[in-house]
């Protein structure tokens, strides 16, 4: 390959917004990994693991795509490959690992500022305490 294969993820960790504290809108970290021995499953394990979700909690995954201004999803190892192959100039991802209750859709971010809340796209109007 010969190329650097060495990515700074700067994760950001979005707690479910129904079980976290009020004062809590995410944490932060930052990891090195090599994208070239890298797979989904081993990256969000190892993640995971130092960061678990509660109970009856789903991670999910996703990214800032700076080019095209969105914030995709990851599932699989090639949409992983994708989303190293779109920061190889740089070499920093800009990541978002939200935290959510599986028997509820999931609502995608689709805004982030680092000194405020995520902003999520609701599918529906309801309020709930």
């Amino acid at each position: 390959m010969g190329q650097n294969s060495t990515y700074l993820l700067k994760i950001n960790l979005i707690p479910n917004p129904k079980k976290a504290r009020k004062e809590i809108k995410s944490f932060c970290f930052e990891k090195f990994i090599d994208s070239d021995l890298t797979n989904y499953r081993d990256l969000l394990e190892e993640i995971l693991d130092e960061y678990p979700p509660r109970y009856l909690e789903v991670a999910q995954f996703q990214y800032y795509d700076d080019v095209l201004k969105i914030y995709p999803e990851v599932h699989s190892d090639q949409e992983l490959i994708y989303m190293f192959e779109k920061h190889s100039q740089k070499k920093v991802v800009e990541m978002f690992i939200a935290y959510c209750d599986p028997a509820e859709p999931y609502e995608p971010i689709t805004e982030y500022y680092e000194d405020s809340e995520v902003h999520i796209e609701p599918e529906n109007n309801i309020d709930q305490d």
